[in-house]
């Protein structure tokens, strides 16, 4: 199989479009390898470390096998690469739907697309695009200058990228892409890293999907000083707490734009489903967020989804429970194609 992989790695075939250029998923190497361990991280820990040969070939094999392949468009003058079923440019007419899906912080964007389309049924895959963007980081460039990429974890909250030249906010190239897909269904999803980025983005982003899929991340925004289950004095002892990525204060550029409460007006509009794992509950997972900001909101990822789900009325009134709906998937821990396989996830994915 990797002598396969090898062989696939080596070969590059143009598209006609000077704008998208395909490849395949083994050529890159975007996984930290203690970051894989169970899923796609969504831990914050910095690491140069790359994926073994056998994660790479399994999630070249898992975009093969639903006709993913890793492409390439440009953005702010640099490359950015997405996996996907088909172009972001250009998408065919029969396509009806578009699902962009991030991937965790072991950046393996083929195998999960492939991980969305597992729940297709061949209907739904002809008349859906979907697309998997590829936040690189440092490590993963071959070439600085003319390449995107973000630090190890700024990706994930919309940080700006930090390759020379004009830089963007990685929430901003999603919106580009949405964009550039026109006026077709759009359903925004991530697992692990990417449910934190998804969360973000709904209530940064002025673009406008249909819904929004967030599942088994390590933590939310939230949107007042609350921490609804901790005890007052565990949360005394993290200053920085309500800092963003957890909370209002020191907002980045891009979540700036909109300021603490169109931040939360916002949210409060989208239609947002939430995915959690039951047996998702491990407090020692090493992709987990162990942060104090993280700590705060609850012990392992099921308890914090579940602690966010109950806090939401307090800002929101329950009429929220209008516009959000929240799963629980039983049986299944921290892994992508067991969530976005599950009957809940088929009907928010593609439904």
């Amino acid at each position: 199989m990797l002598a396969a992989v090898a062989l696939l790695a080596a070969t590059v075939v143009l598209a006609p479009r000077a704008t998208t250029r395909y490849a395949v998923e083994a050529s890159a190497s975007p996984a930290p390898a203690e970051l894989a361990t169970d899923g796609t991280g969504d831990g914050l820990p910095h690491s140069t470390a790359h994926p073994s040969s056998a994660a790479a070939a399994d999630d070249l094999t898992r975009g093969l096998s639903r006709n993913v392949v890793l492409r390439s468009t440009m953005i702010a003058e640099k490359d950015f690469s997405y996996c996907s079923n088909g172009p972001v440019d250009d998408p065919p007419a029969e396509v009806r739907r578009v699902v962009f899906v991030v991937h965790g912080n072991d950046r393996r964007p083929c195998g999960m697309a492939g991980a969305v389309l597992a729940g297709a049924t061949d209907a739904q895959r002809e008349q859906t695009l979907v697309v998997a963007p590829r936040f690189a980081s440092a490590e993963d460039t071959k070439d600085r200058a003319k390449e995107l990429y973000w630090t190890f974890s700024g990706w994930s909250q919309g940080d700006p990228s930090v390759n020379p030249g004009a830089q963007i906010s990685s929430y901003a190239v999603l919106d580009e892409l949405i964009r550039r897909v026109g006026h077709r269904s759009v359903v925004v999803a991530g697992f692990s890293g990417g449910g934190q980025f998804v969360n973000r983005f709904a209530a940064g982003s002025a673009s406008q999907p249909d819904r929004f899929v967030i599942a088994n991340p390590s933590s939310y925004l939230y949107f007042t000083p609350a921490r609804p289950g901790t005890p007052p004095e565990e949360v005394a002892r993290c200053p920085g707490y309500n800092d963003y990525r957890y909370g209002l204060n020191q907002l980045n550029p891009y979540m700036a734009a909109s300021g603490p409460k169109g931040l939360t007006e916002r949210y409060g509009k989208r239609k947002v489903v939430y995915l959690l794992g039951d047996r998702d509950r491990d407090p020692r997972s090493s992709s987990m967020d162990k942060s104090c900001g993280a700590n705060v909101e609850g012990p392992n990822r099921l308890e914090r989804g579940q602690r966010y789900w109950a806090y939401l009325p307090s800002v929101y009134g329950p009429e929220i429970r209008t516009r959000q709906q929240l799963h629980l998937v039983p049986g299944v821990a921290h892994d992508a194609v067991g969530m976005f396989t599950a009957a809940p996830a088929r009907q928010a994915l593609l439904g």
